[in-house]
């Protein structure tokens, strides 16, 4: 069986930015179906998976992922024609008569026929055929489910919104979902914590991690009321209520006018962002994480006692928030939990795959060593050496080969102790938004002002986003304290650095003690988990800086081409490719 899964509404952002005028940069994201991508599982197997940004260039596009399908089509060596199952990540067509006063909106952007058009439109034939429309929810809980190895979870989702629902909860028993609760997008937590972005003055539906880092240099007292009046949780029902005034989630396209409004009463005027940490900003931010982590907790507690579950499956964008993951994860009725690395909306393309896998017979396969996010392409010796011989001529490199060898990963070791800044490029890319070593800019934790050179020199972005370090699994407990779930092997859960290991890792504890750590093993990157070895025998811990290889507004890096030129144009000390170690020549750019 092979079956193609979607995600994205492939007319939304256009339909946004041709009807509204006067468009605010910070609202262009204002809009359903964005971070398209494209999966495809073969028998049961997931074969490949990536985003159309990382083609593309454009961060989080939702236009209709050619690119991606081209790609996961060619790695499994097949044609459009051998698919006998596309599955999207969004199903408007049953809830068309919801839609009674908006049809000309929904016939351009929201009905599955945009996604079967565009199909068409790519060269696909007997596309009608084959289409199987997923809901949006069932999407998302299905591609952490079936990955997570546990034949029975709690599964809960939470974002923005799907088709009408913000957040559901699934009991996941023996390969089927069963819905036990939803909430209506009047009570999104994600479309809240968006709301409260752009009131920062953060773009929304983009900027949500930059909130989450700024809440940690913040006292959550001053506003702790206010959101503890806007949102409760009620343990009788199991629900979450928002309680905005009337009229707040109307127009987004104009950043949600009456919710600002009502923001700037009861807070602070809309600020300008600049990069500098406001003492009230960050205070607002402390209350939003707080209340948020104290929503997603009281919700989830709710749900395991009333089920008796002690395995828990999280998906949505809202489970991207580290901080609230760290608390659910330690819930004393929590035992195992996974989160799909891709929990924003690209992850709907797996999750939507899987489901028409299940429902078609043929049941995702799994890997003993558990989920792997390297689903993206990979590029073979003589294509990186043919796009350095392209880049050379020009000027501006040397290289040399060195082949995968222990030669060079104890070059890049020792650049790392020198406290250089390297980039990091090997094998399949990430799928999901962090980079998890194989697309990675890495530097010595203890490095001199480390966090300040990356953030101003290498990724140009605002000096207080924290960085995340990448630890072997040997030294973990000793410099940091955590549970070590799942979740801890994606970067998606925060752990508290010990307090004797500050100095050590002084480069990656962020304001309020904590780091969100990658939790290496050797069965999960061989690679990666070499080169942390180098790293550990040079200073004698096993733990670098890694945060993703791009730059600010730059999806991650995917091909070779891309890395060298970005490599070029920052203050990157050495770029480490498939065996290649690249320098930039005397005078170059």
């Amino acid at each position: 069986m092979i079956v193609l899964g979607l995600s994205g509404l492939p007319y939304a952002q256009d339909h946004l930015l041709k009807n509204t005028t006067d468009l605010h940069p910070l609202d262009e994201r204002n809009v359903q179906g964005l971070d398209s991508a494209a999966c495809l599982i073969v028998d049961g197997e997931v074969i490949a998976a990536a985003a159309e940004e990382r083609f593309t260039g454009d961060k989080g596009t939702g236009r209709f992922p050619a690119n991606a399908v081209n790609y996961v089509l060619r790695e499994a060596g097949i044609d459009k024609d051998d698919v006998q199952a596309i599955a999207h990540g969004f199903d408007y067509d049953r809830r068309r008569r919801l839609f009674a006063g908006a049809q000309d909106y929904f016939d351009a952007v929201l009905s599955s026929a945009t996604m079967v058009e565009s199909l068409q439109n790519a060269g696909w034939t007997d596309v009608a055929e084959r289409f199987h429309a997923v809901d949006h929810h069932v999407a998302h809980a299905a591609s952490a489910y079936y990955p997570s190895g546990f034949a029975s979870a709690l599964c809960v989702v939470s974002d923005g919104m799907g088709e009408t629902e913000s957040l559901s909860v699934f009991r996941a028993r023996d390969g089927h979902l069963e819905k036990l609760h939803s909430q209506p997008i009047s009570q999104s937590l994600g479309l809240l914590y968006s709301i409260c972005t752009r009131f920062l003055g953060f773009a929304s539906n983009s900027d949500e991690y930059k909130v989450m880092g700024l809440a940690a240099y913040g006292d959550p007292e001053p506003y702790r009321e206010l959101f503890e009046t806007l949102v409760t949780f009620d343990d009788g029902t199991g629900s979450i209520q928002v309680d905005w005034p009337s009229g707040a989630l109307g127009n987004p396209e104009l950043g949600y006018p009456t919710a600002m409004r009502y923001l700037e009463s009861v807070a602070f005027p809309s600020p300008t962002q600049n990069g500098e940490v406001v003492t009230e900003h960050a205070d607002f931010a402390a209350a939003l994480q707080a209340r948020l982590t104290v929503m997603l907790t009281s919700l989830t507690s709710h749900w395991l006692r009333k089920t008796g579950e002690t395995s828990l499956c999280l998906a949505g964008g809202t489970f991207l928030n580290c901080r609230a993951n760290q608390a659910i994860c330690d819930l004393p009725a929590v035992e195992r939990v996974f989160v799909q690395p891709a929990s924003g909306d690209d992850g709907t393309a797996l999750g939507a795959a899987l489901r028409v896998t299940q429902e078609l017979g043929a049941p995702y396969a799994g890997r003993p060593e558990g989920f792997q996010p390297y689903t993206g392409p990979s590029y073979t010796t003589d294509e990186v050496r043919q796009a350095l011989r392209e880049r050379s001529e020009h000027g501006g490199i040397s290289w040399e080969y060195v082949g995968l060898t222990d030669d060079y990963f104890a070059a890049a070791a020792r650049d790392l102790a020198r406290d250089r800044i390297i980039s990091w490029f090997h094998g399949r890319m990430e799928f999901g938004p962090r980079a998890l070593g194989n697309r990675s800019i890495l530097g010595l934790p203890k490095g001199d002002r480390i966090k300040e050179r990356i953030n101003s020199l290498v990724k140009f972005r605002e000096p207080f986003r924290p960085f995340a370090p990448a630890v072997l699994d040997e030294d973990r407990d000793r410099l940091f304290e955590t549970r070590a779930l799942a979740p801890t092997r994606y970067m998606l859960c925060t752990a508290r650095v010990r307090a004797d290991q500050h100095a050590a890792v002084s480069g990656i504890v962020h304001a309020d003690g904590t780091a969100r750590i990658q939790d290496v093993r050797k069965d999960y990157n061989p690679g990666f988990w070499a080169l942390l070895k180098a790293v550990k025998e040079e200073t004698g811990t096993g733990c670098v800086v890694n945060t993703s290889f791009n730059v600010k507004g730059q999806p991650l890096i995917m091909d070779p081409r891309t890395a060298i030129d970005t490599f070029l144009r920052t203050s990157l000390d050495r770029l480490y490719i498939e065996g290649f170690i690249v320098q930039k020549a005397v005078g170059a750019a």
